[in-house]
């Protein structure tokens, strides 16, 4: 018998099992929700995502993100009506869905960042435009086939929205689960991790009764608009503004621990210093910045870059970047002179997956699995990944081997350098990894 065989074997009876279509699934009772956004297929080179590029086995949810409102009618609406309904002759809605086959929930998510909350607000103030809209949305899933909705309504309350909007919103997604329930359709949404726009935007105790899953959009804490470099998604922070005192906050509100979904950046914000440091061995974290970061190659949005356009350009200029790990948001950046970039990588992504399984939630999502290094450009970074198909998806088989491994936390202020994440990272992750991704 071959290594790979003894290896295969092995996944199967320790990390994971076959579902009824042939893939290989990590042993763990969590959810891994991989949020795709349709834009990525636009962008340039290496960073074009198209759903030819997913590999379902990463996650047991997908989210495609976005549908809109029209605010002509109060329907809901595709944003990219060729991309979603037409391209090769049968359009991205209908190829997400065949995804239902390979045993994934899929759902529509609508809203959005760039939706804001104007017509979002308007629709859920009038009862009759929020039975039009809920309407509309059923038989909108039921045409194309997808499992339920995910509301991205940013924010209830703020940015166009009204002071009214908290109680709208639980207006809405009572009446669309009493809705959904017939057609068995499920309903999550994505919220803020910010304790001052959750108290403006949601009551939770009564949206925790109708929402399957609340996925807590737990980034974008900080970024260039701050004026000083810190961390995008700490999991703790001075400020309180990080992932344990949002998850913390959120449970004390009456949140339902197995219905949290933490939210896991597979990106970076970036910051121009205001001037170039002495030795770019600093730790930047505090350090000023001017209020506009810079862009990646493929995203081009200012202040943000996927993890693929990191990693890449830690593989290509290596001899320009600098690398570290800031200890008290257990978060990693890269300094080029006078550009840096905080983000997670796969030990950041690992100390939050404990965080979890410490507290009991329902899993973890993903913004975006489109950002993770795909197509495994990175692999010199990852040299523990490649003794079986370790190329590409670094970061999603980094949580899913950290949700399958029976690890010992870490508690309090012990950092993920402690043993037991130590351990998980050099030894058991490395095996993890390499068994439980072995079969296509």
């Amino acid at each position: 018998m071959s290594f790979s065989d003894v290896a295969f074997l092995l996944t199967i009876l320790l990390f994971g099992t076959y579902n009824a279509h042939g893939l290989i699934r990590p042993k763990h009772d969590k959810v891994v929700v991989c949020y795709v956004a349709s834009w990525a297929a636009y962008r340039q080179g290496n960073g074009a995502f198209s759903l030819e590029n997913l590999r379902p086995e990463h996650c047991t949810h997908l989210i495609y993100a976005f549908a809109g409102l029209n605010a002509s009618n109060w329907t809901i609406r595709s944003l990219d009506p060729w991309a979603d309904m037409e391209k090769d002759g049968i359009g991205n809605y209908k190829k997400m869905t065949t995804f239902r086959k390979q045993g994934l929930k899929v759902s529509l998510g609508i809203g959005g960042w760039n939706e804001g909350s104007t017509n979002y607000s308007l629709m859920a103030s009038s009862s009759d435009r929020r039975r039009i809209f809920i309407a509309s949305t059923v038989e909108f899933l039921k045409m194309y086939g997808f499992d339920g909705l995910d509301l991205d309504w940013e924010f209830p309350g703020s940015r166009g929205g009204a002071p009214y909007d908290k109680q709208n919103f639980v207006s809405l997604v009572k009446e669309l689960k009493d809705a959904f329930r017939e057609h068995r359709l499920s309903l999550t949404a994505a919220i803020s991790a910010v304790s001052s726009t959750i108290d403006i935007a949601y009551d939770i105790p009564e949206i925790s009764k109708y929402l399957d899953y609340i996925h807590v959009m737990a980034y974008d804490y900080h970024g260039a608009w701050n004026k000083q470099v810190l961390p995008n998604s700490p999991l703790r922070s001075k400020d309180r503004l990080d992932v344990e005192h949002t998850i913390t906050y959120l449970l004390q509100q009456g949140a339902p621990a197995e219905k949290l979904v933490l939210g896991l950046a597979m990106y970076g914000r970036t910051f121009v210093l205001t001037s170039v440091p002495e030795s770019p061995k600093i730790n930047p974290i505090g350090l000023p910045s001017l209020d506009i970061g810079f862009k990646g190659p493929y995203t081009s949005e200012e202040g943000f870059m996927g993890f693929n356009e990191i990693c890449e350009a830690l593989v290509l200029f290596t001899q320009n970047w600098t690398t570290g790990w800031d200890n008290e948001s257990s978060t990693a950046y890269a300094i080029n002179k006078d550009r840096v970039v905080v983000y997670d990588d796969r030990k950041a992504m690992m100390a939050k997956v404990e965080y979890v399984k410490r507290k009991k939630l329902a899993g973890v999502m993903v913004w975006s699995i489109d950002t993770d290094d795909f197509r495994g450009k990175c692999t010199s970074l990852h040299n523990d990944m490649t003794l079986l198909d370790g190329r590409d998806y670094p970061l999603m088989k980094s949580i899913n081997a950290a949700l399958a491994n029976n690890t010992i936390p870490f508690e309090g202020n012990q950092q993920p350098g402690s043993s037991s994440v130590q351990f998980l990272s050099n030894i058991a992750f490395a095996l993890s990894i390499a068994m439980i991704y072995l079969s296509r």
